[in-house]
């Protein structure tokens, strides 16, 4: 059999290995062309790029994150401390001191301030632009930051009472004096030359009363016991808020010695509550000279009574006591700018505080008993119609036979060198004699000077007893016991707590029971500070920076 090879024309030698060749690279050619292992499609070398690129567009984005930030704490940096009021700098150059230190300065663009006597505020812009390495990629050449920041620093309408213990043991190692001198640094640090009213403080001294003082009291309603001084009590119940109601009338103390023994018609009495403006209350007062002038005025003596001056601070502080003040400022007696003041509790920028300090400890309150506090007394004066007290003649009623003309005096005159006692069926003087009331009696005589004046005599005599003798040399009475003071004060001072009046508290050099009492009306543990000596000015001015502190709003 032929086979059919053998039927085909034959391709010369030299063709035939072209023709190899050629079926042998097609071969190659349609094998790759077929075959995928190994290979990058051109889709997936596109993505590659563009992944290449916005990786690096990241990168350019981060940085400019980076810069921004640092540009904007710069910013805010800068400006906070611009803006701080103790800061005595000229604002814009604090700022541009800052971004200077930062090797920034070509970025500031602008600042301005607005600033008063109670506020500052402070902004500022910039901007920075530089390079950009990736995003040139895109076609972006540069790159931009930006930022702006203000900042303000308000002072908050602060109300201030300080309660200042002057009793007697403040007499003691200079104390007195330690107390004036730290309370005038307070004043300073606190008001700051600022007459506005935007800080105000009540001057609240306190021993064993509370002085009103003629100018207050007359803006509060006093009963007519007397009129020869200003003090008030309370009882218990009043501690149980902090308010006093101007309009409410309040119980008068009386007006009487309680330690002198003289028999002169013109003793030098020591009042229980003096008769003059020593020590008086200070309402509202934004005048920096006139509470360091009360302050250098003030002195040590008498008892302690904490709870009666913690009353008279808190209830400055409430609102109760707006139409005082509001009189007060139509009187020009209280800066206009403390209108509204007391502000109300709720009041987002007005900042309560009481400044409570004590050397001692509470201790018993005293009245005249109420026989010899109100109404007439039983002595009669024949003042011989002239203003010399020294001539006046008195005599005593030792028999009161109601009904009848049989009523007995006794009464004694200083004839020639002696003095004569004589028991009468009238008083000295006759028709020109008066009846005395009580309290004109113990506004001229001691309770024990009275006694021995005018009973002793009569007892020697038989015509008053022992008891009638005694129960006048004693005519006073306690009122309130210690005990019962620390009570009223723990009382009113939570009260105060509840109303988010701030209270700090001192023990200056106090007693066990004064430091724990100014341990429980304290805000809290660190408004509470135990000192002694020079002590005390390092707490009145830590005091006053906290309080700078917190009159401070953004």
């Amino acid at each position: 059999m032929i086979g059919l090879s053998n039927l085909l024309p034959r391709l010369p030698v030299g063709k035939r290995k072209k023709s190899v060749l050629r079926s042998s690279v097609a071969g190659t050619l349609t094998r790759f062309a077929r075959e995928t292992d190994g290979n990058m499609s051109i889709l997936a070398l596109s993505g590659s790029m563009m992944m290449l690129v916005f990786g690096g567009v990241g990168i350019d984005m981060i940085y400019s994150e980076v810069q921004r930030t640092k540009l904007q704490n710069t910013l805010d940096r800068a400006v906070l401390a611009a803006a701080n009021l103790d800061q005595e700098l000229d604002p814009d150059l604090v700022v541009r001191e800052y971004f200077r230190a930062m090797n920034m300065s070509d970025a500031l663009s602008s600042v301005s301030v607005d600033e008063g006597l109670s506020h500052r505020i402070v902004s500022a812009q910039a901007s920075r632009e530089y390079d950009a390495n990736f995003l040139k990629l895109l076609g972006v050449d540069s790159m931009h930051s930006g930022g702006s920041a203000t900042a303000e620093e308000r002072i908050s309408n602060v109300e201030i009472s300080m309660v200042l213990d002057i009793s007697g043991s403040m007499g003691r190692n200079n104390k007195i004096g330690n107390l004036r001198t730290a309370a005038t640094e307070f004043v300073e640090t606190v008001i700051k030359d600022d007459d506005s009213g935007l800080t105000t403080i009540n001057m609240v001294p306190y021993n064993a009363v509370v002085n009103l003082g003629s100018t207050v009291a007359s803006y509060y309603t006093l009963d007519n016991a007397h009129d020869y001084s200003n003090c008030v009590i309370f009882p218990n119940s009043a501690f149980h808020s902090v308010s006093i109601d101007p309009n409410a009338e309040l119980t008068r103390l009386a007006h009487f010695d309680l330690r002198s023994q003289s028999e002169s018609s013109t003793p030098n009495l020591d009042y229980w509550c003096p008769d003059d403006d020593y020590g008086a209350i200070m309402v509202h007062s934004s005048d920096e000279a006139a509470l360091k002038t009360h302050i250098a005025s003030l002195g040590a003596k008498g008892n302690t009574a904490i709870d009666l001056g913690m009353k008279w601070g808190v209830a400055l502080l409430d609102p109760s006591a707006r139409p005082v003040v509001t009189d007060m400022i139509s009187d020009g007696l209280v800066v206009s700018g403390a209108a509204g003041r007391p502000a109300e509790y709720t009041a987002e920028d007005a900042i309560k505080i009481v400044v409570l300090m004590t050397d001692g400890k509470n201790t018993t309150q005293y009245d005249l008993k109420n026989q010899y506090k109100y109404g007439m007394s039983d002595l009669w004066i024949d003042d011989r119609g002239d203003n010399n007290p020294n001539n006046d003649r008195f005599s005593l009623r030792v028999r009161d036979w109601s009904g009848t003309d049989n009523d007995i005096w006794f009464w004694e005159r200083y004839e020639g060198s002696n003095w004569n006692s004589r028991y009468r069926d009238e008083p000295d003087g006759d028709d020109d004699a008066r009846r005395m009331t009580n309290a004109e009696v113990y506004a001229r005589w001691g309770t024990r000077g009275f006694a021995k004046k005018f009973y002793r005599k009569p007892y020697y005599d038989d015509w008053v007893s022992y008891n009638t003798y005694r129960d006048a040399y004693y005519g006073y009475k306690g009122i309130v016991g210690g005990s019962s003071a620390d009570r009223r004060l723990s009382d009113v001072c939570e009260k105060a707590r509840d109303k988010d009046i701030t209270i700090f508290a001192i023990g200056f050099e106090a007693p066990a029971e004064g430091q724990a009492a100014m341990r429980d009306c304290a805000s809290s543990p660190a408004h509470y500070f135990a000192v002694e000596g020079l002590e005390i000015s390092d707490a009145f001015r830590q005091i006053a920076r906290t309080i700078n502190q917190l009159r401070l709003t953004q």
